[in-house]
Formats: structure tokens, sequence, C-alpha cells
């Protein structure tokens, strides 16, 4: 059997960051390690339109097609599903990600060049998948693969979630393939490419525009698992930096702190450098310090919001006061701070906007990145958004519409999405002319000019 991994094109094509696909990567070498061929074609990464990739699959025919889709890119995955079926049209395709696990029956529903679905975590459930459809069983085979949906005659049937894998079981995972990203020069050269990685899956926390895709228990790898990992990226890819993907890295406990020291045990911030993401009420001294000498040069945190009214509101589950308290501690370790802000939260007022930029120019992080509230399906924001909660009106179900940098999904009332865009430019101009860095303001605009072309096009 050979299976074919597709990860759509970017559908804002202004962004520039280009790093491998942890989702397809994981889902090939699982299969690989299961002796089944697996090709991956990431339209993301390699700049592919929607039609080069089908070209590029149709090409390569496989025997089953699989692609990992976020909300805003379904469309353009589906698009791809509908080219391939013109030019392979018994082959199967399998749609897995975001979408799907936040609206399994209605995914398949909607869109009806898509065969199967897989929601949740998809190595187990897209291993079986292969398996039946290799033996050409009957029917009845279906309904006992853990995570599927799929048709039968005029309905969409949606079979049990399959068990997330254990922390055990994610210590043993092969590490994801990234061969056919990186294996022809051997070296992460390109200065926005990093060796992406993660050491655990799933977040405890319940914040209400965020749809867990991996779930809230944190199941976490061995710190030696992780390490190995990081030895092995130096070793067959000549990495340099590791970008930690975890939804949160850095927990104050005793495996993270296992972990900072093999890091340091084993010479390793001689070697290369990494970056991570943690929350500001898990931030103190002691972790900061073991976290520098550990070899981090930035952590990456999610402010959202300048107002604990707000922060409540959301069920952000910090305080501004943590807030400047850890971007504080950070700084001070001479670790570079990345924060991260969302303007139309529920019953957002302009006033509450001016808090956010306020509190954003007053911590002066090193960078920062200001979004829309999107109402991605699986959070509460996108059911609130349905029943109009919060001050919210939907403006589209265009699902292309649905990013919170140049989408146009939702506004709130007195809070028109225009209104939000204008914040979105006044916060990032004031942000650094506030705090007198002109030539940050210049090379900002140099790095992203295509991005901000784009969204000015818009």
């Amino acid at each position: 059997m050979k299976v074919a991994l597709i990860r759509p094109p970017e559908v804002n094509p202004y962004w520039k960051a280009k790093r491998p696909s942890l989702g397809i990567s994981y889902i090939a070498s699982y299969l690989k390690s299961h002796a089944i061929e697996a090709t991956l074609f990431d339209a993301h990464y390699h700049g592919w339109t929607e039609t080069q990739t089908a070209e590029r699959v149709a090409h390569y025919r496989p025997d089953i097609i699989g692609l990992s889709s976020m909300t805003h890119e379904i469309s353009s995955s589906h698009t791809i599903a509908s080219l391939l079926r013109t030019r392979l049209d018994t082959v199967p395709t399998v749609i897995g990600g975001c979408h799907i696990t936040a609206l399994p029956k209605e995914t398949l529903i909607e869109f009806p060049n898509f065969t199967y679905g897989i929601y949740g975590e998809g190595e187990a459930t897209m291993l079986s998948l292969v398996q039946y459809l290799g033996q050409q069983s009957g029917k009845e085979g279906l309904a006992q693969i853990n995570g599927l949906v799929y048709r039968d005659t005029n309905q969409v049937l949606v079979n049990p979630p399959c068990h997330r894998f254990s922390s055990e079981q994610l210590t043993q995972l092969s590490y994801p393939d990234f061969d056919q990203y990186y294996h022809s020069n051997k070296a992460l050269a390109g200065k926005n490419d990093y060796y992406v990685m993660i050491s655990s899956r799933g977040c405890p926390y319940q914040c209400i525009f965020c749809m867990q895709v991996l779930g809230r228990q944190v199941r976490r790898r061995s710190p030696e698992s992780v390490v190995d990992e990081m030895e092995y990226a130096i070793d067959r890819y000549g990495a340099h930096t590791i970008y930690f993907f975890d939804e949160i890295f850095l927990f104050n406990d005793r495996t993270t702190y296992d972990t900072l020291e093999l890091i340091k045990k084993r010479d390793l911030p001689k070697r290369l450098r990494w970056r991570a993401l943690t929350r500001v009420n898990l931030v103190d001294e002691k972790l900061i310090k073991s976290v520098k000498e550990a070899g981090c040069f930035a952590l990456e945190i999610g402010i959202e919001a300048g107002s604990n009214e707000v922060l409540k509101r959301i069920n952000k589950q910090i305080t501004t006061e943590q807030t400047e308290s850890a971007v504080r501690i950070i700084k001070k370790a001479g670790i570079a701070v990345d924060a991260n802000y969302i303007f139309g939260h529920p019953h957002e007022t302009v006033e509450s906007i001016k808090a956010t930029v306020n509190l954003a120019t007053k911590l002066n992080t090193d960078t920062i990145a200001i979004g829309i509230m999107t109402p991605y399906p699986g959070t509460r924001i996108y059911e609130m958004a349905q029943r109009g909660e919060g001050g919210y009106r939907l403006l589209t179900k265009d699902w292309s519409k649905y990013d919170k940098y140049g989408g146009k999904a939702m506004e709130l009332e007195g809070l028109p999405i225009t209104e939000m865009e204008k914040w979105q430019r006044k916060g990032l101009i004031y942000f650094y002319l506030k705090n007198f860095r002109i030539v940050d303001l210049i090379k900002f605009i140099i790095q992203y000019r295509r991005t901000i072309l784009g969204l000015l096009k818009k």
C-alpha cells in the first residue's frame, strides 16, 4: 500500500513561516514503522498551489490519500481531493486534523469528495484504516475502527473516539519523518527554519477560544526521549535551533526540571539553542534560571488581554500582575519574549482594546502578535457566536475566512471587523513608536512587507 499524505497550501499566501508539519510527519513515521510506504506532499512548505499538489500526488499514484487540515484550510483540502477524484477516481481520500475533529459528521456531509474522516489523534486510526483497505474487508470492518468517520448508504457515521496515546506510548513513538524536508541538504540553514518537535500532547487549561485538539489530559514523553531526539536532530539534520511546539513546554514541575537538567548534562547548549511556549502563571526565577542555562533563547506566551476582567471572561486563569512579573523575570534572564494578544473577546470594547495595547506597550516584549478573535469550531467562542452571545455576530460561513490574521469571520455589536482591524494596525505601530523602537518597526515592516501588503489588499 502506498499512502500520500498532504498538507494544503497556506490560504494566506503572505505569511513567511515555513516549517515542517508535525501532524503528517508523525503519521508517515507511524505507518512506516508498520511497513507501509508513505510520502509527504506539503504544499504549504514547498509553496505549491492546489493544482500543483494534485499533479504531484497523481504522479505518485497512491492507494490512499490522506489530508490534514485546519479550519481555514478545509476548503482548500477539499479542492485538492476534488482534483484528485478526476485523476484517481477509485482512490479513497481521508481528511484529518483540527476541523474534522471539531465537526466530524458535518465535515463529511459538507464536503462530498472526502471518502473518510479521522478525528482526534490520527496515527492509530489511520493505520487501522490503511490495513482495512489493504485487505478489502466488508463494511462491518469500518465500524470497528475507532476515531473514524465514514459514509454508509445515505448517511455519515461517526465511530467512538480512538484512545489517545499515553505518556509511555508517546515516548515510544518513532520520531516524525522529516527526511523529505531536510535530508537532501543535511542541514537547517534557512533563517526561518527550525527543527520542530513536541515533548507532550494536551493542555489542562480551558481558554474559551482554544479548541484543544489534543485534549485536556497532558501526556508527556520521558526526559530521555526528548533529549535523545534533540541529539538526533543535530546528528541527522545538522540542527542548530529547535522549536518546541507543545501547547505548554515549560510546566513548573519535576519532569520539566529533569528534562532541563538532562539537556545541560549532555552539553546540548553548546551545540544548539531552543525556544518554546509557556504560561505566565508557571514562571518563577528558579525555573527561568534553569531554562536559560539549558540553552533557551526565546519564550512565547499568550497574554491575550490587558484587563483582568476580560481575562476572567475568557477563562485564561492568569492576571495582568502575573504577566508583568513573568515578563520581568524572563527579560532579566536574557531570554527574548514573544507575546500574543487577541482583539475581539466577549463584550470587547474600544476601551478594553486600549487597555491591551497599553499593557503590550508597557511590557515592551521583543515581539508581539495581535490576532482577531476567530470562532473556531470546537471552542466555546464558536458556540457563543452561533447563539449571538457575548455581543458576537457571525459574518460568514466561508471557512477560509476563519483566520485570526486577515480573516473576517466575526465581529461584535458596536465593534465592527473594520474597527478591530484598524486597532490591530494601530496597536503594532503604537507598541514600537511609544517605546522609541523605530529601527525595530522598520525591520518589522521589511520582514513582513508581503503580509502587510496582503492584509491591506484584503
